[in-house]
């Protein structure tokens, strides 16, 4: 019959019988010996001997045979049913040999004794084979017959009375043996093909969990390079239309400048969305808990959406405090800020009339920590029981039929409820369609005191900042961007020089000093990393690599023992990106599109002077 074993699990097979062998034959070779000390009374021992050294040869060919395997198997020319039939070889040899001390032995005594002993070794020798040989089921059925069937031959050679039952009690075992051949060789196959497609499935998984990360990795860049393409042309459009509406007095023209500006922002309020949901589903998105004037922050976004409230729907805009919520509190402000803005946002775009209402009370205190409850409130269409369930799942919305009116993308709520339970906390919401909806936010915050605060958030609104007039050297290649800049910068009596990228900022840097410089990061012929690693290394007076050596002398010699502020200006605005700019030497960090408020913040922070005048 031909064999339907899987080659490979022939080839375990195999091992394993050759790896319970050892044990195996150093049993047999100490059953002879026993015999040679215990049995010096035998009628014939010459012939016991004989016996006994024909077993240790057999044992010592046999014990050679693994020898050859155990140093071949691992070769080109290993054939794995030639160590079969080896191995089988072995076993006949083996089970003749031990068969013969029943036909040829067991006669030449009449002791009944002997006689057990003899008789209770063969069996406890075929006994213990099913367990050794049982792997392939040739082996364990030539073993068990060859070693038990001549105790047949050798009943009848002594002609007891108890033969015959001995005889059948013989015959009788060697059918359960052969039958717990079948059934072990049976059951240890399927479990190593079990184990086989085990393997193969882990194999798979780990194959496909690799192109996971792959994949994972892949979307990353993806999206690290989308953001940057996508951000670079926004950062234009948005500044130069703010430069349009400043200057533009036609009131039409203000008008069509708005619509503009508004579709520019909520363009740049998905991408961040996106960016967001693609940062908390990597787990990239980290929470940053600092001490901040909660009042003033409550007060800062209701600022922010009154106009689109009040001004542009006529809807009633409203917020209460409860008297036991603390002014200062540890937690991220900007999370929070950008929970609860989507959510009034939300109130707004879902609302034709009446009013939305935020408001705050103290849950409890517990642990050293505040639990803070934020609820905000609308009349607008409601939600539907049945969507309330998945009205926080990704990409789901209360709409969303083809001709859905309100658009959106679906992942603002989703986006608020995992920074909820970022910061610990979490969102929930009840709803009756046409009367309106009620999101409730709980989030722990730490205590702190007033005196802890940054010296900013102590005032209500931020005076505009006003810096000198200072030398700044813009490293941009992309044209739009660099005109935006120069307009934006000239404007505030900046003087500027321009380069389009790292290389070229190098070259100016060799033979001009400036208060700042304003590096992007993302640019052809040298990057914005590895041009201000370069100019550390001057400034440090280290040796520098990659560059010209005429140019590499002069950087040396010119920014030797100074520090020139760097800013990366960049539209890379991944997590880690920022993190990476400061690694590289950069002494801030802005992401466009970015607002001429914002650097000027960082020009006050970095404490900048000009040198225009010195």
């Amino acid at each position: 019959m031909r064999d339907k074993t899987p080659p490979s699990v022939l080839a375990k097979q195999i091992d394993f019988l050759y790896q319970g062998l050892p044990p195996a034959l150093f049993a047999s070779a100490l059953i002879p010996v026993l015999f040679m000390v215990f049995l010096q009374d035998f009628p014939e021992p010459k012939a016991l001997r004989t016996w006994a050294g024909l077993m240790l040869l057999v044992i010592l060919l046999r014990t050679l045979t693994a020898i050859h395997y155990k140093k071949t198997k691992q070769s080109d020319s290993f054939q794995i049913k030639q160590a079969e039939t080896l191995f089988i070889l072995g076993v006949i040899l083996g089970a003749m040999t031990w068969g013969s001390l029943s036909w040829w032995i067991y006669p030449l005594t009449d002791k009944q004794s002997t006689h057990f002993l003899f008789f209770i070794s063969l069996l406890g020798v075929a006994g213990g084979s099913v367990a050794s040989l049982a792997y392939r089921r040739s082996t364990g059925y030539l073993f068990i017959i060859l070693i038990l069937s001549p105790m047949l031959i050798g009943m009848y050679r002594t002609q007891g009375n108890t033969d015959i039952a001995i005889a059948i009690i013989i015959v009788i075992y060697i059918l359960y043996l052969l039958k717990n051949v079948r059934f072990f060789q049976e059951n240890s196959e399927k479990v190593l093909l079990l184990k086989e497609k085990a393997l193969a499935r882990e194999a798979k998984l780990k194959i496909a969990s690799k192109k996971a990360e792959a994949a994972n990795r892949a979307k990353s860049r993806f999206l690290a390079n989308m953001s940057h393409e996508i951000r670079t042309p926004m950062n234009s459009i948005i500044g130069q239309t703010r430069l349009a509406i400043d200057e533009e007095h036609d009131p039409k023209m203000q008008f069509h400048l708005d619509i503009i500006k508004n579709s520019s922002e909520n363009l740049l309020s998905l991408i961040n969305d996106i960016l967001d949901f693609s940062k908390i589903e990597a787990g990239e998105l980290k929470i940053d808990n600092k001490p901040f004037d909660l009042h003033i922050a409550l007060q800062s976004i209701l600022e922010t959406i009154q106009v689109l409230a009040e001004d542009r729907k006529g809807l009633q805009l409203a917020y209460t405090i409860a008297s036991d919520v603390p002014q200062a509190v540890i937690g991220d402000k900007q999370r929070l800020r950008q929970v609860l803005l989507n959510l009034l946002n939300n109130g707004i775009k879902f609302t034709d009339k009446g009013r939305i209402d935020l408001s705050v009370t103290h849950l409890e205190t517990m642990a050293g920590s505040l639990l803070l409850q934020f609820e905000v409130r609308d009349t607008g269409v409601g939600i539907a029981l049945e969507k309330q369930e998945i009205i926080f799942d990704e990409f789901a919305q209360e709409d969303d039929s083809l001709t859905r009116q309100y658009g959106g993308t679906g992942l603002g709520l989703a986006i608020c409820k995992q920074l909820c339970q970022l910061m610990g906390g979490d969102i929930e919401v009840t709803s009756t369609p046409t009367e309106g909806s009620n999101f409730t936010c709980s989030i722990p915050f730490l205590p702190c005191q007033v005196s802890e605060l940054p010296a900013e958030t102590s005032q209500v609104k931020r005076k505009q900042i006003h810096n000198s007039p200072l030398s700044l050297l813009l490293v941009e290649d992309n044209e739009a961007n660099r005109i935006l800049a120069r307009m934006v910068l000239e404007g505030e009596k900046h003087q500027l020089m321009e380069a389009h990228d790292g290389l070229q900022a190098l070259n100016i840097l060799s033979e001009h000093k400036f208060d700042a410089v304003l590096m992007d990061v993302q640019m052809p012929v040298m990057d914005g990393y590895t041009a201000t690693k370069i100019i550390r290394l001057a400034e440090q007076g280290e040796p520098i690599s990659g560059i010209d050596k005429l140019l590499a002398e002069k950087l040396g010699d010119y920014l030797y023992d100074c520090h020139t502020p760097i800013i990366a200006m960049t539209a890379n605005a991944m997590s880690g990106d920022r993190e990476k700019c400061l690694a590289a030497g950069m002494d801030d960090y802005l992401a466009k599109p970015f607002h001429p408020e914002g650097l000027a913040m960082i020009f006050s922070n970095l404490n900048l002077s000009s040198s225009l005048k010195k």
